[in-house]
């Protein structure tokens, strides 16, 4: 299953270049992980959160203010507690960046916890 988000370009969310920062990229990834997550009603923070534990990521093409971004997330690997995510950034058409996430649920004292079995179901139909 994927997630598509589409979001524009701002002017802050670049580097001394004119350039989107590496690091914002993640952040745009971030938000559709959000965003796809919610539209599965799979709650973000109630009783616990999901921790960002390893990122991949390769950077192909910048991405220049006033762009507009899609952003593709899909849930590629399911463990007891985590997500690897796959994603990837295009611009006109064109590759920017790829790779993958991976985040851990864990509980409000920051224990990793078993994904709920509903969970699965919606992240792999």
């Amino acid at each position: 299953m994927e997630y598509h988000y589409q979001r524009r370009v701002s002017f802050s969310d670049t580097d001394a270049a004119g350039v989107v920062h590496f690091s914002r990229i993640l952040c745009y990834v971030e938000e559709a992980e959000h965003l796809f997550l919610e539209s599965l009603s799979i709650p973000l923070l109630e009783n616990g959160g999901w921790p960002r534990v390893d990122v991949q990521c390769s950077y192909t093409a910048p991405i220049m203010p006033a762009d507009t971004v899609e952003v593709m997330i899909s849930p590629e690997q399911l463990g007891e507690s985590s997500i690897v995510w796959r994603f990837q950034l295009s611009c006109g058409g064109e590759i920017c960046a790829s790779g993958n996430m991976k985040t851990v649920r864990v509980n409000a004292e920051g224990k990793a916890v078993a994904l709920a079995s509903e969970w699965r179901q919606k992240l792999t139909s």
